[in-house]
């Protein structure tokens, strides 16, 4: 029968060699009516900076309140940058919190060249409290919004990128992405779900993944 992801225990144990053996398990993540991505959710379409330099995203965006974007269900952050011709090349830090309170950071960037550019965030943020901007010449004629993503959280560390079972709406599916945990910078500490179809609001997903180290709630 498969854990509940909210269990926390230490069953290391050393077998009769003296080898430490870790035992695995298989985690349960349902995700209840994830609701649609909200493209400008959490920043609302505004022009780039006029001259080079650094400043604060405006978190303005429907899923924003007091200047703190937070998402129901723990996902990725995309910004999306489009220009009438030829896009500014941007950069900057998200920054924010993870599902258990704790601080979160990704860094985005987007080229120069041709008339939009998208960044796609690989990490699971809650809460959005900053995104930066970082430009090296007059971005002006840029247009950015920033919102949620499609790619959701995962609540224990996974250790293996790839599913043992998929459900979506109560019916199999074998078409999503899990993504294991990491300490990478481009990787989500717990891992990721991305499901087979759009979420809209009325499907529920379930993903039975491999864990270990379940002492910790992420993967550092």
């Amino acid at each position: 029968m498969p854990l509940d992801e909210g269990y926390i225990s230490n069953l290391a144990a050393r077998n009769k060699k003296g080898d430490l053996v870790v035992p695995c398990v298989l985690i349960r993540k349902v995700f209840t009516d994830v609701a649609a991505k909200v493209t400008n959710g959490v920043s609302a379409s505004h022009v780039g900076a006029a001259a080079a330099g650094t400043r604060n995203m405006t978190l303005g965006g429907s899923l924003a309140s007091g200047g703190v974007a937070t998402f129901a269900t723990p996902r990725n952050v995309v910004i999306t940058v489009t220009h009438g011709s030829a896009v500014v090349a941007m950069s900057g830090t998200i920054t924010g919190t993870d599902e258990f309170g704790d601080g979160l950071t990704e860094a985005w960037s987007v080229t120069a060249g041709t008339t939009s550019k998208t960044f796609t965030g690989k990490k699971a943020f809650k809460t959005i409290t900053s995104i930066t901007e970082t430009v090296a010449a007059d971005a002006s004629a840029n247009t950015i919004i920033a919102g949620s993503g499609n790619v959701l959280g995962l609540t224990t560390i996974c250790l293996v990128a790839s599913a043992v079972k998929e459900l979506s709406g109560g019916s199999v599916v074998t078409n999503g992405t899990v993504t294991a945990g990491g300490t990478g910078s481009t990787v989500d500490p717990r891992g990721t779900y991305a499901p087979n179809t759009v979420p809209d609001g009325s499907v529920d997903y379930e993903v039975f993944y491999i864990a270990s180290n379940l002492t910790a709630k992420r993967a550092y």
